[in-house]
């Protein structure tokens, strides 16, 4: 199913993904929708452009997964109210996927999410987090910092300290206890693995120091730790950036946009 560059596909039909249930986009760490970068970039205007409703999840940069999950509830219960739907799909990339795992099971929202998407997601944790909370004093040092500048920015209650704890890997093991599947919810999931491709550079030189504690990722994080119920593989040579858009380029072996559209094709074929 990945979107290949030249796909004969990508021509627009109108309604290629007029889902059953609107799209909720749940964003990852670090940034929000639309600050300090267009998050999703292209994606939702496309998926828009072939039918589908789409709502962005609104979270923090740097919240803790219980409070961003909380703040996608809000837009959840919106997304219901103005469409009239029963129930969503959520697409969560990265730390946004444990927000929506959190979400529906803890906080028991399973009987109004259809599907539950999640791409380059750490569901076996980051050991970069676990280094972090091995050195308290960066978290203390760094993450003063980090929470000032991003509650004067607009984040409601930034949490570095919790979120390094949420993205560890010892978390992970009591998370994925606490947060298992919902039975009433379609699950799947992606990864991606940049290894030393070089169209996004940043990203590349990221992973390389991030491998020294995490082995292969797509510049942030392991493949292997994106793997999650029905795991559809790895995308090979793309960054966990350009999995989403952020930079809007064009890739020479990867069509973003298109991945999305062919998603929400098949969660519409599949009657969600």
């Amino acid at each position: 199913m990945p979107g290949l560059r030249g796909s004969p596909d990508l021509c627009m039909s109108g309604d290629r993904c007029k889902t059953k249930y609107p799209l909720l986009l749940a964003h990852g760490l670090n940034s929000r929708d639309h600050w300090p970068m267009e998050y999703w970039g292209r994606v939702p205007e496309v998926l828009e452009a072939e039918g589908a409703r789409v709502y962005l999840g609104g979270q923090d940069a740097w919240g803790s997964v219980e409070d961003n999950a909380a703040q996608l509830r809000e837009v959840l219960l919106r997304a219901l109210e103005e469409t009239g739907a029963e129930k969503v799909n959520i697409i969560g990339h990265s730390k946004g996927g444990l927000e929506a795992r959190y979400l529906i099971s803890t906080m028991g929202m399973g009987e109004y999410v259809a599907s539950l998407t999640t791409v380059c997601t750490p569901h076996h944790g980051t050991g970069i987090a676990d280094k972090f909370l091995d050195h308290p004093w960066v978290i203390a040092l760094l993450g003063g910092v980090m929470k000032g500048f991003w509650h004067l920015t607009g984040d409601k209650a930034p949490d570095p300290w919790q979120v390094a704890k949420d993205l560890s890997r010892a978390h992970s093991v009591q998370f994925n206890r606490d947060n298992p599947d919902d039975p009433k919810v379609y699950y799947q999931s992606w990864g991606a693995d940049l290894r030393d491709h070089r169209e996004d550079v940043r990203m590349m030189l990221i992973g390389k120091f991030m491998r020294l504690t995490d082995g292969p990722t797509d510049g942030l994080v392991n493949p292997k730790s994106a793997r999650w119920t029905n795991y559809r593989g790895d995308i090979i040579g793309v960054s966990h950036e350009d999995m989403t858009d952020t930079r809007k380029v064009d890739l020479e072996h990867f069509d973003v946009r298109e991945f999305y559209i062919r998603l929400a094709e098949e969660l519409k074929n599949m009657g969600f």
